[in-house]
């Protein structure tokens, strides 16, 4: 199996776009969803379609089930609570319906889909140091467990005798014996101080990840989130990657 892995979008349509772009020129048949389609950016609607369109699985994320209030907006920053409110208000209801029907997890041959963490997936807690990626091994039996929602790229293994690590190569090869947890970054907000789009791909054929950044439109993401009255910052945090 070949997979295209893509996550965070976050109502940011021109990454989008170009991310799909990719893949196809690529000739990739599958492409795999994390969630968080809609928040911060300007366009929710068309990314929840794009996404059904484009995607055989998609898993939900925190900012899909705020937008359906099953997550208070009282845990998210001033900034990320207004876009949802904003959200709430534009969003269609066939979208709504079609966010509601996303699981919090999909397992596809020896692969895990979730948007946080394979422990208690609707805590949305976050993984940044070795420690917190160590403790999520024991909680899946894939070799492979694809996660978002920190929006910065990574990938740790561990292998039969308990060791962990990051891996800084890419692509990297599949070991194994080894399990391995990658986050695809986000296609449309990256954290990571690098503005372009991000996804993964997954090649399960010959055993291997690669992680994929690319250029996308940000003026015209910028725009139009200015343009819809949404805070600045959202705009601003594009050009930067942060």
């Amino acid at each position: 199996m070949k997979a295209a892995i893509i996550s965070d979008i976050h109502s940011n349509l021109e990454a989008l776009q170009a991310v799909i772009k990719d893949i196809k020129k690529r000739r990739i048949k599958n492409t795999f969803c994390l969630g968080d389609l809609v928040g911060y950016g300007a366009n929710p609607n068309e990314c929840i379609e794009m996404c059904i369109k484009e995607s055989k699985y998609i898993t939900v994320g925190n900012h899909d089930w705020a937008t359906l209030n099953k997550t208070n907006i009282a845990v998210f920053n001033s900034v990320a609570a207004q876009a949802i409110r904003w959200t709430q208000k534009i969003i269609k209801k066939s979208n709504l319906n079609r966010l509601k029907r996303l699981p919090l997890t999909h397992t596809i041959d020896n692969v895990l889909l979730v948007h946080a963490t394979p422990r208690n997936p609707t805590q949305w807690n976050y993984l940044f140091s070795l420690n917190e990626f160590e403790a999520e091994f024991s909680l899946f039996d894939t070799q492979v467990c694809f996660i978002g929602h920190s929006h910065i790229p990574s990938a740790v293994f561990q292998d039969a005798n308990g060791y962990t690590d990051f891996l800084r190569e890419n692509p990297f090869p599949l070991i194994k014996n080894r399990k391995y947890i990658v986050n695809a970054g986000s296609v449309g907000q990256p954290r990571d101080l690098d503005p372009r789009a991000c996804y993964a791909i997954y090649d399960g054929n010959n055993n291997s990840i690669e992680i994929v950044r690319l250029d996308y439109n940000i003026p015209r993401a910028q725009q139009k989130i200015v343009e819809a009255g949404l805070p600045e910052i959202l705009a601003e945090r594009l050009l930067v990657g942060r």
